[in-house]
């Protein structure tokens, strides 16, 4: 199981601090095993005047580069989550918004980013302030702060473009989901401020510190439900489907040569004769958090023996193209669905059978699913089934062996580098020829 590290950050003047009342309740949470989830403050140096004359206060991009440096040193591995509050949210964006300058594909390991109270379009009240102090302040975090700032509408501008908008991690780009969260009383930064160009975004009760400071005898504080919330089901984002569940069932069977099998839908007539054959059902169950509406592929091509679509419980929205080439030898089918854009309060599930001829057979033992990179998968489940040979008096010869390589580059020799990493250990059963 992976571990998530959340990481959090703390806004102007202000410290770690300022997570106690969260991170007393995460801790207690037995939704937040340590096995699962590691929580992390992340500490900057912020002051709203410095009066050591040999020292400086750091300009938000500095604070991004400690960030930076942070995450490298104590998280050099696993999910991110990163959470922050009021100018925490800028150098988390300043931070993602440097990474995209060549090396965005090193951002692919945030799942999510959270942010409470930041002034994305900066602060009226501390414009006001600077306006009276700026004579004898100077301060270049605050001035970030300040309404209409160009820095910080340059790297806002990074992140529509590049984050939010981004249809694939690159050099240059990387879809992150960003989720948000005003104060109503909060006259620091206000809704429009907050809310940004972000779209998953809503207020919760209090100030602009008080959003941080949840009941401790309130089992329903809403702000603190929302931060579960949000680290428990992470929004999605539109380039990125959420999948609550992939699983892939295969039940191969054995067959008698004498057995005569017709392929349907096909330009020419094919019959079939072959020792094996094979239904593979795919479960996809698409997140409630899902906000990826691009057509999802399901493709099964098999090398050495044909397949036939038994069902799909939608449509299928594959090209004419692709129909007509499965129609001219029975062996690449393609299949697409479209997630709705109305499942906000309900996952969405989508099943997709096809049975597979001769592609068992002697020396085709194996066998491999492609797992879509452009995907959030919070549970992934294969199941073989061989009992159908049991049944027939067959014996194995050995344990089935599982493999999973998370680098899926879609190469189909995939099965025969097997070598290259150790076997997964299948989950306890009575029975060897059913193993998941």
């Amino acid at each position: 199981m992976q571990t998530t590290t959340v990481v959090f950050v703390h806004g102007f003047i202000s410290s770690p601090e300022c997570w106690h009342y969260f991170l007393k309740r995460l801790r207690k949470d037995p939704d937040f095993s340590p096995a699962r989830f590691q929580f992390l403050a992340f500490e900057y140096s912020t002051a709203l005047l410095q009066l050591d004359p040999r020292k400086r206060i750091p300009t938000v991009a500095d604070c991004a580069s400690e960030l930076g440096k942070f995450l490298k040193l104590r998280c050099p591995d696993g999910q991110l989550i990163l959470v922050s509050h009021s100018m925490g949210g800028l150098v988390i964006q300043n931070y993602i918004a440097e990474r995209l300058g060549g090396q965005g594909r090193s951002l692919e390991r945030i799942r999510s980013v959270i942010l409470f109270a930041t002034p994305n379009r900066g602060s009226n009240m501390i414009a006001s302030l600077r306006g009276i102090l700026g004579k004898f302040i100077d301060n270049p975090q605050d001035q970030r702060l300040t309404t209409l700032d160009e820095e910080t509408a340059a790297t806002s501008e990074i992140i529509v473009r590049h984050v939010l908008a981004a249809k694939k991690a690159d050099a240059n780009n990387c879809p992150i989901p960003f989720r948000v969260f005003w104060g109503s009383e909060d006259k620091i930064v206000p809704k429009a401020s907050a809310r940004g160009p972000f779209v998953e975004a809503s207020s919760l009760p209090g100030g602009h510190s008080e959003i941080l400071q949840p009941d401790d005898y309130d089992p329903d504080d809403l702000r603190y439900l929302a931060l579960k919330d949000s680290l428990l089901n992470p929004v999605g984002h539109p380039s990125r489907y959420e999948i609550d569940l992939s699983e892939v069932r295969l039940s191969v069977s054995p067959e008698s040569l004498e057995n005569e099998f017709s392929l349907p839908d096909l330009d020419r007539p094919l019959s079939i004769r072959t020792d094996n054959t094979a239904v593979r059902t795919l479960t996809a169950i698409f997140s409630a958090q899902n906000r990826c509406h691009i057509p999802y592929e399901q493709t099964y091509r098999s090398i050495d023996g044909h397949v036939e679509l038994l069902y799909v419980s939608s449509p299928n929205e594959a090209s004419p193209s692709a129909r007509s080439r499965y129609r001219r030898e029975g062996k690449d089918l393609q299949c697409f669905v479209t997630p709705p854009a109305d499942n906000y309060d309900a996952p969405f599930t989508y099943v997709n059978e096809v049975k597979v001829y001769g592609g068992f057979g002697a020396g085709q033992r194996s066998w491999h699913n492609h797992m879509n990179p452009a995907a959030n998968y919070r549970l992934v489940r294969f199941i073989l089934d061989l009992r159908k040979y049991r049944d027939r008096g067959y014996q194995l010869a050995a344990e089935p062996a599982f493999y999973y390589y998370e680098e899926d580059s879609e190469d189909h020799r995939l099965c025969k580098n097997r070598s290259r990493s150790q076997p997964l250990t299948p989950l306890p059963g009575p029975d060897p020829c059913f193993r998941t």
